[in-house]
């Protein structure tokens, strides 16, 4: 699976557009931008509240652009401050995501609300292309490394990922260490290596789409003896590949991630959206990242697991 980039909202006010399209094709780079005006991203018939509440659950990320709009008098002194909407969306975003994934770039001159004080948040002038992409570097390392790691978000896969490891790929890789010999139409198997299947949807349950794949595969149910226990895998046995063997699993635990995000966007009705389905693999994005870290924290794993696509 090739990761998704991350999604970046980017919002701004109408005077501002025309930096919000620009720090777009600077961050277009590393992920996929999309502008408030533009086609889809407000869902028809929703409040403004209701869609900035639903886009924090699409979208990764949040940038937001501050310019120089509005002139009031604050403490009998005339200041220049950025659109109240542009304030109230980033601070919205900042609630529901957190300071790792909402950023506002301001113009120079902007003063901000005190609340902001002593947070670095980069400044720029409009009228210098220079320092608009020195702004958006400043955020484009953060935004890289921040969405290569796994977190925690509204969504279990995260939690499913570390359990999924720690409860079966860990036990199955130490068991690996001291397996016994598998012998099948005479040829012996003593060499175990694990695939783990990343499905191409979420779509139904797992188990049931596990058991399509390995059926349509032509892999074999058997045991594999360790140590302490028996492992019931599906194994790939190729005279070829001998004496290498390979298992495949397809992680059961992804089962109700689903349903999951079908609560948390609240959905009355039967179907599937296409905001469910970017979430949905976004969240087996998710899922990957963080299996992936597991494994890499383990030399043992490091060289006996893969994780591949469903194919």
């Amino acid at each position: 699976m090739t990761d998704l980039k991350p999604k970046i909202f980017i919002g701004s006010s109408t005077a501002g557009y025309s930096v919000a399209e620009r720090v777009k094709t600077n961050l277009s780079s590393i992920a996929d931008c999309f502008l408030w005006q533009e086609k889809d991203v407000w869902e028809p018939n929703r409040s403004t509240f209701d869609n900035l509440i639903r886009m924090s659950n699409y979208f990764d990320f949040g940038v937001f652009v501050a310019t120089a709009d509005d002139l009031t008098l604050t403490n009998d002194k005339l200041v220049i401050e950025a659109r109240d909407n542009v304030i109230l969306e980033m601070s919205l975003f900042l609630g529901a995501m957190g300071h790792n994934k909402s950023f506002l770039l301001v113009e120079e001159g902007v003063k901000l609300p005190s609340d902001f004080n002593g947070i670095f948040m980069p400044r720029f002038d409009k009228q210098k292309e220079d320092s608009i992409i020195s702004a958006c570097e400043a955020y484009k390392a953060k935004i890289s490394e921040h969405y290569s790691l796994g977190h925690l978000s509204l969504y279990p896969t995260t939690a499913l990922a570390i359990g999924y490891y720690k409860n079966f790929v860990a036990d199955l890789v130490e068991s690996v260490q001291t397996a016994e010999k598998l012998e099948f139409n005479g040829i012996e198997y003593t060499d175990f290596k694990l695939k783990v299947v990343i499905p191409s949807d979420l779509k139904g349950m797992i188990r049931e789409k596990a058991a399509i794949f390995y059926k349509r595969n032509g892999f074999l149910a058997n045991d594999m003896k360790a140590k302490f226990r028996k492992h019931h895998l599906w194994f790939q046995l190729d005279p070829k590949n001998a004496p290498t063997a390979i298992m495949y699993d397809m992680p059961s635990t992804l089962t109700g991630v689903d349903d999951a995000i079908e609560l948390i966007l609240q959905k009355s009705y039967k179907g599937r959206t296409k905001m469910q389905e970017v979430i949905e693999q976004k969240e087996l994005n998710n899922f990957r990242r963080v299996l992936q870290l597991q494994i890499d924290s383990s030399p043992f794993a490091q060289l006996t697991v893969e994780i591949i696509d469903e194919f």
